[in-house]
């Protein structure tokens, strides 16, 4: 709650209040793994050698195709048009998109996969472990601060009022007062079936640095496109939303990239002994 507003006086009003209390929330969530005393040791998780920077740049290049794929997708059917900004803001766009491509995925790979999942696994077994987490990361991901809040005045305590309505923007999501949204049960679905991907690559390969990779170029070319971007409207198909993360098109993409690690991936990154567990 203090940690947001900070991070937003700290950035002069460049980083909205919004994002920053997400960040506030990411980086408060790693930082309070030290209160567990764990077994867990991140040398192991991000070991620096030659195989982790190969995983690294195959993870990149497996969602370089997936997202072309999905923007492609979205182009023929939802038909996205060019925001026409001018140069400096896509410049600023482009290391925005690459700044979170480096460091979000890092944190919420070590929270997630690292500990979570390992520690989920210890108690519940691989399949329980892997998809509980799974399920977890998704929901993560529908904890965000209203982005109307950026529109109201920043002080010390704005956090608290922020926090409050992040665990009410989730109950919104899935129970609003006129009915479920299907758009949010979609996203929720992607989200969830990206975690099962990373979670299976995590347990097959036993280091993170694929998933950094996959995690990490995904949000580079997705934020990079959302950012340029924008959705026709009317749709030329109406069960398509403009919002990627939500389509049913983005379901297809993701189920087809998990069936392709399912059949390849083992044989050709996984060491001997790590993937005999994998789901």
């Amino acid at each position: 709650m203090v940690l947001g507003p900070l991070l937003y006086f700290a950035c002069a009003g460049h980083l909205a209040f919004h994002r920053a209390m997400d960040r506030a929330l990411l980086i408060c969530a790693v930082a309070s793994l030290v209160l567990f005393r764990s077994n867990i040791s991140l040398r192991k998780l991000w070991p620096f050698d030659s195989a982790g920077g190969m995983q690294f740049l195959w993870g990149w290049a497996a969602a370089l195709v997936s997202a072309q794929a999905i923007i492609g997708a979205h182009l023929v059917f939802v038909n996205l048009a060019s925001s026409h900004l001018p140069a400096g803001a896509v410049a600023a766009r482009f290391l925005e998109a690459l700044a979170a491509a480096l460091i979000v995925p890092l944190l919420e790979e070590t929270l997630f996969r690292g500990f979570f999942q390992t520690e989920m696994i210890a108690r519940f077994g691989s399949r329980w472990g892997w998809l509980l987490t799974a399920f977890i990361f998704a929901l993560a991901h529908f904890l965000k601060t209203p982005a109307t809040f950026d529109h109201q005045p920043v002080h010390l305590w704005s956090g608290i009022s922020a926090l409050v309505a992040a665990f009410e923007a989730i109950r919104d999501q899935f129970f609003p007062a006129t009915g479920t949204d299907f758009f949010s049960l979609t996203k929720g679905f992607n989200i969830f079936l990206l975690g099962l991907i990373l979670g299976a690559t995590f347990l097959r390969c036993g280091t993170l640095w694929f998933n950094a990779g996959l995690h990490g170029g995904l949000v580079f070319v997705l934020l990079l496109s959302t950012g340029l971007t924008h959705p026709v409207k009317p749709p030329p198909l109406a069960w398509v939303p403009g919002d990627i993360v939500s389509s049913p098109l983005t379901s297809v993409v993701l189920i087809l990239l998990s069936l392709w690690l399912w059949l390849f991936y083992q044989p050709h990154f996984a060491k001997s002994g790590n993937g005999e567990n994998a789901p």
